[in-house]
Order: C-alpha cells, then sequence, then structure tokens
C-alpha cells in the first residue's frame, strides 16, 4: 500500500508539469511502475543509471542488455526500449506531413531525426513529388554497426511506387565519422546514372554520424544537379566561396 501511494504522489506530480521537475532517476521509476507492479521501482532506477552510466544509455540499451539487470524483466526491458523508436516515430511524422524543406539546414535537422538512438547502420530514401515535397520516407534496408547494403533496384523500385520525380539517399554512420566510404561512393555514382536514365533527379546522398553531417552535393561528390533542391544551391554553384549551410561542418584532415 506505501508503495501505491508513492506511485500514485509520482504521477500526480507528472500531470502538473509533465516531467519538468523530475531528476532523471524519477523519469524511469515512474516509467516501470507500468510493467513491475508492487515493487518500490526507485532503486532499480537508480540501479540502471549506475549500470549503464546514463540515463541516456538506460534507454539506448537493447531488451537483452536491460534483462541482465536484476529485477528488469522482459516487460519491463521492452517498455525501456520503446522510448527511442516512439521519439523516432514522432520526430518523423510532426516534421514530415506535409513538409516541404527550404533550405539544406532544414533537410539535415530531418535526416539527424531519423537515427536518434539508432546504433544500427540504415539507409532511407526520401521521395519527392514535383512540387519538391516529401511524400514518403521509407527504410531501404538496416545493418549493422559498420555497414548497411542495399541493391539499386530496391531503390528503384520504391520510387516508381511512390511515383517520385526526385529522391535523398539518407544512412547513418554509427561509429562517428560522417565520411563516406568507397562502397558509400559507388552507390551514389551507381544510382545516379541509373537514375539519370529514369529522368529522376537524384538530389542528394547524405550520411549522419552523431551532430554532423556529410552531403554528397554540399561537399562536392556528387556533380551539380541540372535542378538544385534548394536556392541557396543554386548559388553556391555561381560563388564557390559562399558557405552552403548553416550547419556547422568539419573538414577531413
Amino acid at each position: 500500500m506505501e508503495h501505491d501511494g508513492h506511485r500514485e504522489r509520482l504521477r500526480d506530480r507528472f500531470k502538473k508539469d509533465r516531467g519538468a521537475g523530475f531528476a532523471p532517476h524519477e523519469l524511469l521509476e515512474l516509467l516501470l511502475t507500468y510493467a513491475i507492479p508492487r515493487v518500490n521501482t526507485n532503486p532499480l532506477a537508480h540501479q540502471l543509471i549506475s549500470h549503464f552510466g546514463s540515463f541516456h544509455a538506460v534507454l539506448d540499451a537493447k531488451p537483452e542488455e536491460l534483462e541482465q539487470v536484476k529485477g528488469i524483466g522482459p516487460q519491463a526491458a521492452v517498455l525501456l526500449s520503446l522510448f527511442l523508436p516512439l521519439l523516432r516515430q514522432y520526430n518523423r511524422e510532426k516534421k514530415r506531413s506535409p513538409q516541404q524543406f527550404k533550405s539544406f539546414g532544414e533537410l539535415a535537422d530531418y535526416c539527424h531525426t531519423l537515427f536518434i538512438g539508432e546504433n544500427n547502420e540504415q539507409l532511407h530514401l526520401l521521395c519527392f513529388d514535383a512540387r519538391l515535397r516529401l511524400i514518403a520516407d521509407e527504410v531501404i534496408a538496416s545493418g549493422t554497426p559498420d555497414q548497411v547494403s542495399a541493391t539499386p533496384r530496391l531503390i528503384v523500385q520504391s520510387l516508381i511506387r511512390h511515383n517520385a520525380v526526385g529522391c535523398v539517399l539518407v544512412h547513418n554512420h554509427p561509429s562517428g565519422s560522417p565520411f563516406p566510404s568507397p562502397a558509400d561512393i559507388d552507390l551514389t555514382q551507381h544510382l545516379q546514372s541509373i537514375l539519370g536514365g529514369l529522368d529522376i533527379r537524384f538530389y542528394d546522398h547524405i550520411i549522419i554520424a552523431g551532430h554532423k553531417e556529410y552531403s554528397f552535393t554540399r561537399d562536392h561528390l556528387m556533380p551539380q544537379n541540372q535542378t538544385p533542391l534548394f536556392e541557396e544551391e543554386r548559388e553556391i554553384s555561381m560563388a564557390a566561396d559562399k558557405p552552403l549551410i548553416r550547419i556547422a561542418h568539419e573538414k577531413k584532415t
């Protein structure tokens, strides 16, 4: 009964300010009450943070890793690991429909939200209509922490299915380096050749790594498109020394 009273007080506090005054362990404590009945979840919340080293590391953990902590069963592990997929979906839907990016900065911001808490490489295909509106965001392939592979055929099939007139390829590098691998460059060049013959514009291939990103168009690994996606890209083609975007980009040393 004492635990029930404490849980109710936690819920009442949360309803007042939606958790704005909560410490990290209190957020975990409240969340765990929905998966673990009749147990004081406060020590368990502290134990999770201690075991993984931080609040965000708890949410980054896989269900099987969470279950290694004594007291965390399958239900609690799944509940905790649901948070980041929910957040990714929330961000994608909030920013996407209907979405028309006004600058590379806005597009890059959107791309960063696709990989929140994602520890494996994923390849996304962003499909655009004739008015440069995002009409589809499809995960073409999922891989391992250091590679993902997809055939141009899968990409072309998706573009045709969505009746897209243009696209942007996006994938992540969980390793932390945004610079393209030889395989990334080969895929980009091969796909550009194929799409050119289908009259589908390949605007960019963007690689996300933490808070950094690499753009094949911005960083001149992709020949300039006949119809750039943004007005700022038209300007940069005429003034190569003019900064293209507002997001900081590290030069390779």
